[in-house]
């Protein structure tokens, strides 16, 4: 098997296992997400906020299944994943069994429950409304399946593709370059955001793929190259807004080129595709991207005014472990001290990256990266705001588009860095394996089997001795077989040891194996296309 079938083995086993393992509902905000999809499937139109709502049958869905702490605070009705464990068998058949018999016609009825994600970009929703129409009939929890594990399909072969073209003009050397894929696809939060459904699983590969097209518009600039920028950029303004913040990076390239007619014919491919949706915004809510808090009044300005200089390392190191690992709608953490020495790996790379030279390319990479941090501190901000103080985090399901050209700087500057890169390089990645597996052997599994007790080696192994309890739980909670769901979970893990083991001996010996000699040979074939 070659390198990139393994990779890609990885992803798409990854995809399928943590799309079956997550409860329904269990996604950031997906009930709502999904009734966007699930309004369009039924041939309603673009829902609005401020009127559109979550059908009668995905209400019911959402007030039968079990839910986190944080749920219930805000739908008191819910119960928690605690009480519902605790509740006898018979009851967890019943609920169950209830939330696969709600009837389907239920969907072109409405319910009480506002959308408050209908304000979205509406481009990843009408393609997710494709298998929605088609599975009308299904019951509602395969439906959901279905459509995540669709997104996540999706999203991850159009990672994949755009981070391989970005290694390539980014001259990162085998195996550091294979070693960015397995890196980001052995975080956590990544799969947090692709596999549920949502509109991030098309938001994040565009963004990546804007980065590539910039790069190869600016090596060699032509009118069809900046024609296929402004169609991606267009295309992820369609699905997510916060890609407004690539909007001056492409203008600027143009600009630094003197490319006017480019720059005119990216403007006039953006405004074609992407204006009459914002423009929609504008002349209905007034706001360019109709954020429900901006709409209600919060003024981010205000709390970038109101900013404590003291309190920003503290924030931002929070939000950098968050971006690692949340645990879904439950918010569950993961150890301090793991991800901060994985941070501080991941910083030691950048620090070698930044003591180097460097080619165009990776200031564009840079220069990207930077403009979406931006965006991150706005919405920080919003959120500061909102919450008048209390929350400063920026979502960290927003910040993955960063996610893969922070590794790739990172894994160049240890490509560069001699024995010292080697050593950093090999323990971004052996680290990065270990978070996966613990992630769904020492996390999700155990949570959404109903343990309740610390997740200390000797419990976790009192508790996969008892296979059958697992199962059990598994089974009451989540709507894929158990067996599958730990087949899966399984296959990833023995996949990710031996990837990292194999990475982690290559970048030591500082020679491609025989895995990777034909993308070495690829790799300088192609070097030369980018000066």
């Amino acid at each position: 098997m070659s390198g990139r079938c393994l990779i890609f083995a990885y992803a798409m086993l990854n995809a399928l296992a943590y799309s079956l393992l997550l409860p329904l509902w269990e996604g950031f905000d997906e009930p709502f997400h999904f009734a966007y999809a699930q309004t369009l499937a039924n041939g309603g139109g673009f829902p609005d906020p401020r009127s559109s709502t979550l059908s009668a049958e995905a209400a019911s869905a959402v007030l039968l299944a079990p839910a986190s702490i944080s749920v219930k605070t805000n739908l008191p009705a819910v119960a928690s994943y605690d009480d519902f464990f605790r509740a006898p068998d018979s009851e967890r058949a019943r609920v169950h069994g209830e939330l696969l018999r709600i009837d389907p016609q239920l969907r072109k009825q409405p319910s009480p429950f506002l959308n408050y994600e209908a304000h979205q970009p509406p481009l990843a929703y009408a393609i997710l409304a494709l298998p929605e129409a088609a599975m009308a009939r299904i019951p509602l929890p395969y439906r959901v399946l279905a459509l995540r594990v669709s997104g996540a399909a999706m999203g991850v072969v159009l990672l994949l593709a755009a981070a391989g073209r970005l290694t390539r003009q980014l001259g990162i050397p085998p195996p550091f370059a294979e070693a960015v894929v397995f890196v980001a696809l052995s975080s956590q939060m990544l799969w947090a955001t692709l596999a549920h459904v949502a509109n991030d699983w098309l938001a994040v590969p565009l963004a990546l793929w804007l980065i590539v097209l910039t790069i190869e518009y600016y090596n060699k600039p032509a009118a069809r190259r900046i024609a296929a920028a402004g169609a991606v950029l267009a295309l992820g303004l369609l699905a997510k807004a916060y890609l407004l913040a690539f909007v001056p990076v492409l203008a600027a390239i143009c600009v630094a080129r003197k490319r006017w007619r480019d720059l005119a014919v990216a403007a006039a491919i953006v405004a074609a595709l992407a204006g009459p949706w914002y423009a929609r915004n504008v002349a209905r809510y007034s706001i360019l991207t109709a954020i429900p808090e901006i709409r209600q009044g919060a003024r981010p300005a205000a709390a970038l005014e109101d900013l404590r200089l003291k309190r920003v390392p503290a924030a931002i190191e929070a939000s950098a472990r968050s971006a690692l690992w949340t645990g879904n709608n439950t918010f569950r953490a993961f150890s301090k001290a793991t991800l901060r020495i994985l941070l501080a790996v991941w910083a030691a790379a950048l620090l070698l990256w930044m003591a180097q030279r460097h080619r165009a390319a990776e200031w564009i990479a840079l220069l990207y990266s930077s403009a979406f941090f931006a965006a991150l501190l706005y919405d920080a901000a919003i959120n500061d705001a909102v919450s008048h103080g209390e929350n400063v985090n920026p979502a960290p399901w927003y910040a993955q588009p960063l996610l893969v050209p922070i590794l790739s700087l990172a894994f160049l500057g240890a490509a560069r860095g001699r024995a010292l890169g080697k050593w950093i390089a090999s323990a971004m990645v052996l680290l990065s394996g270990y978070v996966l597996i613990a992630t769904y052997w020492a996390k999700l599994i155990p949570l959404y089997s109903g343990f309740e007790a610390r997740a200390t080696m000797a419990a976790l192994i009192r508790l996969y001795r008892q296979p059958s309890q697992v199962a059990h739980g598994l089974a009451a909670i989540c709507f894929a077989p158990p067996a599958a769901i730990l087949s899966l979970a399984l296959m990833v893990c023995l996949v990710a040891i031996g990837e990292a083991a194999l990475l982690a001996r290559s970048i030591a010996r500082g020679a491609a194996p025989t895995l990777y000699r034909r993308y070495f040979r690829r790799l300088r074939s192609e070097r030369s296309r980018y000066p």
